[in-house]
């Protein structure tokens, strides 16, 4: 009996490590995915450039303080009732895509080169290519619209030129 009572304890604390294991490669793939295995919000550019009271603005409700997103290439802003989200995220201009194939794509020659606006998931996305960079925005929310879209793109683009 007591045999069985330390195999049973055995294979519970193996269990154990092994799931503790798993949360600590979980914890740091997501850490990858979202930047915070390089840097902290507080550093990346992007976080920096909004304030939460203007990136809730965009979205017509309060949003968390920024946090890393797309690799660390991008900050987003949560809806505090978790409805939708602000995202505003760089890359090199190489890996600017354009939505041509999404159903109300649109080009926006008033933006930047390769500008465009299209519907995406719950929300927009927008983006431009200025300079060596493509800079990509997307909102989704109660008060998210091409229109909002757009602004927070234009705006990003006059911040990000200073």
């Amino acid at each position: 009996m007591i045999r069985v009572i330390v195999m049973i304890y055995s294979c519970l604390l193996v269990c154990g490590s092994a799931s503790a294991q798993a949360s600590k490669e979980a914890k740091k793939v997501a850490d990858a995915l979202t930047g915070d295995d390089r840097k902290s919000a507080a550093d990346n550019p992007q976080c920096k450039l909004y304030t939460v009271a203007e990136v809730g603005k965009y979205i017509g409700e309060p949003v968390t303080a920024g946090k890393n997103a797309a690799l660390g290439t991008g900050c987003q802003w949560l809806a505090k009732d978790g409805s939708g989200d602000v995202i505003v995220a760089v890359v090199p201009a190489r890996y600017h895509e354009q939505p041509k194939l999404a159903k109300g794509y649109r080009a926006l020659g008033d933006v930047g080169a390769k500008g465009f606006v299209s519907p995406e998931l719950d929300g927009c996305a927008a983006g431009a290519i200025q300079g060596g960079e493509s800079i990509r925005v997307s909102v989704a929310g109660s008060g998210a619209s091409e229109k909002t879209a757009i602004d927070l793109l234009k705006e990003t683009l006059k911040r990000k030129a200073k």
